[in-house]
């Protein structure tokens, strides 16, 4: 069996040199999304985390969706280590930040009292 060997010059020299500016422009489209592990449902002592994602330079708000609580209803919901009193009417914001970020939240249910289940769509907004 031969093997061949190529010799390949020491240095390499370019000939003809160009100087010249020119710029790139481009467009990126805001895109934002929030991603549950699971179904958020509002039960005592249930946990589960989100992906939130937004690219918007000023950030974005993540809030929740959900039936209107009844007189004498209630849950707190942890989020992101931030303790939130779900609103009666229904929505509520959870989160927010000023920057474009991708990152997992936790969440928790504490003092959950509902006389009927109770499921959160979470949403989120560019600011």
């Amino acid at each position: 069996m031969a093997v061949a060997l190529m010799a390949m010059p020491a240095t390499v020299q370019a000939k003809d040199t160009a100087n010249g500016t020119f710029r790139v422009r481009a467009h990126v489209p805001v895109s934002c999304w929030v991603r549950p592990d699971r179904t958020v449902t509002a039960e005592e002592g249930a946990t589960g985390a989100v992906i939130e994602a937004c690219n918007n330079p000023g950030g974005y708000t993540v809030s929740a969706q959900y039936r209107q609580l009844g007189t004498g209803e209630s849950a707190r919901m942890i989020y992101n280590d931030q303790a939130v009193e779900l609103s009666s009417s229904g929505q509520q914001v959870l989160r927010q930040s000023n920057m474009a970020t991708i990152r997992t939240v936790s969440y928790q249910f504490q003092n959950v009292n509902l006389e009927q289940p109770l499921i959160l769509a979470l949403t989120i907004q560019p600011i």
